[in-house]
């Protein structure tokens, strides 16, 4: 019988990043040959083959993370910045609309707090190849799109190395990661807040998944500086923000995925209107 800590699916799984970060950190990982086949009985047919990858990606996440150790961040206690980070909980899923990765880019949104309640915004950019559970098809290719997402695309490539953008001081790129999550897709005359199903190019959430992180950006915000947030519907509480990118998401149950669109054709869908979720988020 699986343990109960084997049972999950991973929404989502780089192995490319995975492997980069197992070579970083000294850890040698085997090659996982994946064997896949078909028994075919007079009455039933069984596939094998995905159980194996799921296990192997497991075993494979759970080594990495004792390797990682103290070095991946759990609580954001400690001081800014941290290297790789991980955590369970509710994690929103989105397309990235930017000038080199059009549809193909994915980003994750996790909010949690620090031992002093003050929010943490994590902000995770990855692709949608690496992404289960959800299509591009799934959302709607429209809505707002940010002018700065082409100084997020620089700070993903230089791992955060580099800022020749106009928005050229990390709190500055920070605010600007953490409006792309929360705000990019928003119609003309639609109230959004707290409906993330009616903006453009989100996807759905898992509200009990379990994530691991290579972190780019740790940013603490200047509470004098930033003070206006707290006006914002969308950035209030914003204190600290976090951008990296995904190694891996594993949803903890089979029925925590909620997805925004129900599977209708994004024209079908645009006759229609959005729907909410068949789901109730928590």
């Amino acid at each position: 019988m699986a343990r109960q800590a084997d049972v999950g699916r991973y929404r989502y799984w780089s192995d490319r990043r995975v492997r980069d970060v197992a070579e970083e950190v000294g850890l040698a990982l085997e090659r996982d040959w994946q064997w896949s086949f078909t028994l075919g009985l007079p009455m039933a047919q069984f596939q094998l083959g995905e159980g194996a990858r799921a296990q192997n990606r497991l075993r494979t996440a759970e080594r990495i993370v004792k390797k990682l150790g103290s070095l991946a961040a759990t609580d954001f206690d400690r001081p800014a910045p941290v290297q790789y980070a991980r955590g369970t909980g509710r994690v929103a899923f989105a397309q990235f609309v930017g000038t080199y990765a059009s549809n193909d880019a994915a980003l994750c949104h996790i909010r949690t707090q620090c031992g002093e309640g003050r929010q943490v915004d994590v902000v995770l950019f990855g692709s949608l190849e690496h992404v289960d559970g959800f299509r591009a098809g799934d959302a709607i290719d429209d809505g707002w799109v940010s002018s700065a997402a082409p100084a997020i695309e620089e700070l993903l490539r230089s791992r955060g190395t580099e800022n020749t953008s106009q928005w050229d001081d990390d709190q500055t790129r920070a605010v600007e990661a953490l409006t792309i999550a929360l705000q990019q897709g928003e119609l003309p005359g639609q109230d959004h807040e707290g409906r993330p199903w009616t903006r453009g190019y989100t996807l759905g959430h898992d509200h009990q998944a379990q994530w691991c992180a290579e972190i780019y950006a740790d940013v603490v915000l200047d509470d004098a500086r930033w003070w206006r947030l707290q006006d914002d519907p969308f950035l209030h509480g914003a204190h600290r923000i976090v951008i990296g990118a995904p190694l891996w998401v594993r949803a903890l149950r089979p029925d925590t995925l909620v997805r925004y669109q129900g599977g209708a054709s994004g024209r079908f869908r645009r006759l229609l209107g959005r729907r909410q979720a068949t789901v109730p988020s928590p």
